[in-house]
């Protein structure tokens, strides 16, 4: 009988010794044997709870595999943490099932349901049909870029690519995280997308001035809205939405989000201070029902509105909400509002959730004090309701009100960037700082979204030269 070729010993690692077993021995890495083209990696691993370590043999069709698998368990072994799993189990790990850790993960996270669904459908739309199957150790660029040329056929905004993009960056993070991926191996490294054009001294979020609407126009769309959404629209489409004129003028001259304004409810507005509370958002995820959520970033803050805003139209509202009459005096709706604040922190008090308070404190919908409302459902308005309507409103001011008509180029939400630039710091002097406060978002984030380096010194210098 020939004798057996013993396999040629590549690499060894520290002498250990394991439970159960008086013998000492190491990590060891072999080269492949006559006849075969696997590399051999073996070592002992816990088999369980006061149970001897058992052998444990991983193969490798490479010796930089073999190498890494052999780094892997050394690793594993010193820090006590898991160790290489099988060629099977790894083969397993595809991308489909890297998606799925992802969402698990925002999930726990406490991401909001409409983040939610925009990484759940570019999983479904563009990652899963390209790459779904891909071993995630085997994921390389080459792959990446699959999923970008399919998403540049559908994403046309430079924002959808970049986003699509930043959800293979956080995907590719997690791999790393759990071990899935070798932290040497970039599968975006030199991947690239299409730059946009922007002016010199702006970053690439820098909004357009063109984007934002002048006050003239905010005030025409507010009062297109007071007459077709009022007691006196003949429309029942329109009616539907009463109060719709105020909510555009909260929007803009408050720089509200959209489900900020759908959030509001009577307790939420403080008419002596003159400003109103913004402490949670309505949330409408798809195929379910609509609930109040916390407000984008967690970030609870104040915002100023105009005194006629609040006395004139908030006003009534809330007094009726409140169980009083449209014209009540202001200091009984203001003890009625107190009433139902200190009622809300008692119930939060007897909670366990010591997180709970008398704006946060669970009120089913439909017994909310919504400020604005579909009248059918009783409900905050569901998006595509409300945009229908800006559009119908948009359309009649267009054609009856063409001096002051809105161009189509500026949606709903930019309302925000009038309350930002034209209202805030223009028109109340308010520096970047206070507005960043006022809308509840970072600093950096108004700086990059309205302000250019160098835009104060090219309009002195036009000035100057105006006069030469």
């Amino acid at each position: 009988m020939a004798k057996r070729t013993q396999p040629t010993l590549l690499a060894q690692g520290k002498l250990r010794t394991a439970r159960g077993s008086q013998r000492p021995w190491r990590v060891r890495l072999y080269a492949p044997t006559v006849g075969t083209n696997k590399f051999q990696v073996m070592f002992r691993a816990p088999a369980g709870d006061g149970e001897p370590w058992k052998r444990v043999l991983r193969r490798a069709a490479s010796e930089e595999e073999a190498r890494a698998i052999f780094a892997q368990a050394e690793a594993a072994l010193d820090t006590e943490s898991a160790t290489p799993v099988g060629a099977d189990v790894r083969a397993s790990r595809t991308i489909r099932m890297l998606g799925e850790e992802y969402l698990k993960e925002s999930i726990a996270r406490g991401k909001q349901p409409r983040t939610m669904e925009g990484r759940e459908s570019r999983l479904n739309a563009h990652i899963l049909p390209t790459i779904g199957e891909v071993p995630v150790t085997k994921w390389r660029v080459e792959h990446s870029r699959k999923v970008m040329e399919k998403g540049s056929k559908t994403l046309f905004s430079q924002r959808g690519r970049e986003d699509l993009r930043g959800q293979l960056a956080a995907m590719r993070k997690l791999a790393w995280r759990l071990g899935w991926l070798d932290r040497s191996i970039d599968p975006l490294d030199g991947l690239e997308i299409g730059r946009a054009n922007v002016l010199h001294g702006a970053t690439a979020q820098y909004v357009d001035p063109r984007l934002r609407p002048e006050t003239r126009q905010v005030r025409a769309m507010a009062a297109a809205a007071d007459k077709l959404c009022g007691p006196e629209g003949t429309d029942p489409l329109m009616t539907r939405l009463p109060l719709f004129g105020t909510k555009i003028r909260v929007a803009g001259f408050g720089g509200l989000r959209l489900g900020e304004q759908n959030g509001l409810r009577a307790i939420d507005v403080f008419f002596q201070e003159g400003y109103v509370h913004v402490n949670g958002a309505w949330i409408t995820p798809r195929k379910a029902a609509g609930f109040r959520g916390p407000v984008k970033n967690h970030t609870l803050h104040e915002v100023p509105l105009p005194r006629s805003l609040m006395r004139d139209e908030l006003l009534p509202r809330v007094a009726v909400l409140l169980g009083l009459p449209a014209d009540a005096a202001l200091q009984r709706v203001l003890n009625v509002q107190e009433e139902e604040r200190q009622r809300r922190a008692s119930l939060a008090q007897r909670e366990k959730d010591r997180n709970l308070a008398w704006w946060n404190y669970p009120i089913p919908p439909e017994d909310e004090q919504w400020l604005f409302v579909d009248t059918v459902t009783g409900l905050p308005v569901k998006p595509e309701m409300h945009n229908d309507r800006w559009h119908r409103v948009r359309a009649w001011v267009d054609e009856n009100d063409p001096d002051n008509a809105w161009p189509r180029t500026i949606v709903y939400r930019n309302l925000r960037h009038h309350a930002a630039t034209k209202w805030f710091h223009e028109e109340l002097g308010e520096p970047w700082e206070v507005v960043a406060q006022y809308l509840g978002d970072k600093l950096t984030t108004v700086l990059n979204h309205y302000v250019r380096a160098g835009e104060d010194a090219l309009r002195d210098s036009v000035g100057k030269l105006a006069k030469l």
